[in-house]
């Protein structure tokens, strides 16, 4: 399969998607246990999250702020991915299969 760049329509999924909201406890989040080829992440409008593969890693990893208007990943299910951000907000999943 060659790269896609993330505004192309991925090949690799099917029809089926949902979503999570995740709120941030403690500054952190965890994508709930759902199998899934690809998830988009967005986060609200003057926000930023951190992302990592860990709770620790996502503390300091690398950061989706505002001028991004999503990241796509393909992933085999949305427990994971953590993020890191202020507590109380939230960072929103649309995973697809």
């Amino acid at each position: 399969m060659e790269y896609q760049d993330n505004a192309s329509p991925s090949d690799i999924v099917s029809g089926g998607f949902g979503v999570e909201i995740l709120t941030f406890v403690d500054s952190a989040a965890q994508g709930a246990n759902q199998p899934c080829r690809e998830v988009i992440i967005w986060q609200n409008a003057g926000k930023t999250v951190k992302i990592g593969e860990t709770a620790a890693a996502a503390a300091s990893g690398p950061a989706l702020n505002d001028s991004e208007a999503y990241l796509r990943l393909p992933i085999s299910n949305t427990n994971l991915l953590y993020f890191g951000g202020t507590t109380g907000e939230k960072v929103n999943l649309l995973w697809r299969t």
